[in-house]
């Protein structure tokens, strides 16, 4: 069965899909460039609402194209859920006439750093981590970070770490106390302190390019959920993405900022 969605997942991969093709496009010249789902899902989705089924982000992945056709050459999709991955399987299995996917089971923290230690270092990767935790573990995102990867990440501000403030889940997240303090705050200064730490940790491993803002996504409603920090070591990926946060969103608003 599809998963149940609320309607503010389609904003999420409207910038996912719009994205993918100028990364392809900016990449073609490289022997092989890889996509990772580390969160992957059964592979469609079902908008709660209108009960509309949308492709999730593993299909988007598998289908995405340059202007030039270039594609991705390798796909990884990883989820710890058997249902999940049987679903995403059996439609891998009528959509990858061309045998690039690899569905696999497991747990990201460890399956997602034996993916990318398999890959050459000059291989353009890019890893999808759309949780629905609070994942994955600071202790892989180090593993991965000498690699040529590039990331969007959902950060589960409201969704998760809001709730588990003072939670081992939290704390492993960051990779350092300092969130601590800041969790203890109340106020927007809060989130932007939070965003800024994380973001800062990434930099210092690398990660040095990202957007000029952070993607807020909401509910229809208002409710602030998480936001889509974007992190590259490539000026190119930061351009592209960009663009794609700027644009409306699906349904055709802007939320950009804190």
């Amino acid at each position: 069965m599809p998963r149940v969605v609320g309607d503010w997942t389609r904003d999420k991969l409207k910038i996912l899909e719009a994205y993918l093709p100028g990364y392809l496009q900016a990449t073609t010249s490289a022997r092989d460039r890889v996509y990772i789902d580390a969160f992957a899902g059964p592979g469609k989705n079902q908008l709660r609402r209108s009960r509309e089924i949308i492709d999730g982000s593993p299909l988007i992945a598998l289908n995405a194209r340059a202007q030039n056709d270039t594609r991705f050459s390798r796909l990884f999709f990883i989820d710890q859920d058997e249902e999940a991955i049987e679903e995403l399987t059996g439609h891998v299995r009528d959509l990858d006439i061309d045998n690039r996917c690899k569905v696999v089971h497991g747990d990201i923290n460890e399956k997602l750093p034996e993916i990318v230690q398999q890959l050459s270092p000059y291989a353009p990767t890019f890893v999808f981590l759309d949780t629905d935790a609070i994942e994955p573990k600071w202790t892989t995102i180090e593993k991965i970070s000498p690699w040529r990867v590039e990331l969007l990440i959902n950060f589960p501000l409201g969704m998760s770490i809001n709730r588990n403030p003072d939670s081992q889940k939290t704390l492993d997240y960051f990779g350092t106390a300092d969130c601590l303090q800041l969790l203890s705050r109340s106020g927007t200064g809060r989130t932007r302190g939070l965003l800024d730490l994380y973001k800062g940790r990434l930099k210092e491993l690398g990660f040095v390019h990202t957007t000029e803002d952070d993607r807020l996504i909401k509910t229809l409603s208002g409710k602030r959920l998480y936001y889509l920090v974007f992190v590259s070591k490539r000026t190119a990926g930061q351009t592209i993405m960009n663009w794609v946060f700027r644009q409306p969103d699906a349904i055709g608003q802007a939320h950009l900022g804190i």
